[in-house]
């Protein structure tokens, strides 16, 4: 029997408007209300040495569950519009004020994708790791952008395989690790992003890589 990673729970049920996963299983956890991107997200974290997380300054814009606070010295969340809203396109803290920073499927709706990755990686540490799950990587070369919000979702961005040049990251000085996370539940794979500012991290993160 499946269980949560997240919560143990043993019951699924469908997803957003009845969607199942690819698999045909019902991929949302009736207990947290968890689905494939969550669960593959901290499937993959689980693996990490807990030396490598626990002295970290974490922030996780539009939170989730599937980080684990207690992995962190500190941990911050911003909901947009809601509690501790904060303005990716202008990020009202400091520069060095985080050492991991997390966005699942979050930068698709900023206008100013390009400034908010900047802002990333200006309140990053020179230790920080970015992490990003864009949720429309289809495999397209290329990304496209939309001036007003598109689609069904309202994204104004569609990422392709153009991620790390997008968004400049050797100029940043980032070193890029793309992971294969999986879904423990329904086996379902989610392409996981993470800009490193030492190589050492993305040494670490590419030994655990899940193919």
């Amino acid at each position: 029997m499946p269980v949560c990673n997240i919560c143990g729970g043993q019951e699924f049920v469908p997803g957003p408007n009845g969607r199942l996963a690819k698999s045909g299983a019902p991929p949302r956890c009736r207990s947290c209300g968890s689905l494939e991107r969550q669960r593959s997200l901290r499937a993959f974290l689980s693996r990490l040495p807990a030396e490598m997380l626990s002295w970290r300054r974490a922030i996780q814009f539009a939170p989730d569950a599937s980080l684990d606070p207690s992995w962190f010295r500190s941990f911050e969340t911003s909901t947009y519009d809601g509690e501790n809203s904060i303005d990716l396109q202008e990020i009202d803290r400091p520069d060095d004020s985080y050492d991991f920073i997390s966005l699942s499927m979050v930068l698709e709706f900023v206008p100013d994708d390009r400034g908010a990755f900047g802002e990333l990686v200006r309140v990053g540490s020179d230790a920080c790791i970015i992490h990003t799950s864009p949720g429309s990587v289809l495999g397209a070369s290329t990304s496209t952008h939309h001036e007003e919000p598109h689609g069904s979702f309202g994204r104004h961005h569609y990422y392709g395989n153009d991620l790390e040049d997008w968004f400049e990251t050797a100029r940043r000085e980032l070193s890029a690790v793309s992971i294969r996370a999986v879904d423990p539940v329904t086996g379902t794979p989610d392409d996981v992003h993470f800009f490193c500012r030492r190589d050492a991290d993305a040494h670490a993160l590419s030994a655990l890589r899940v193919v």
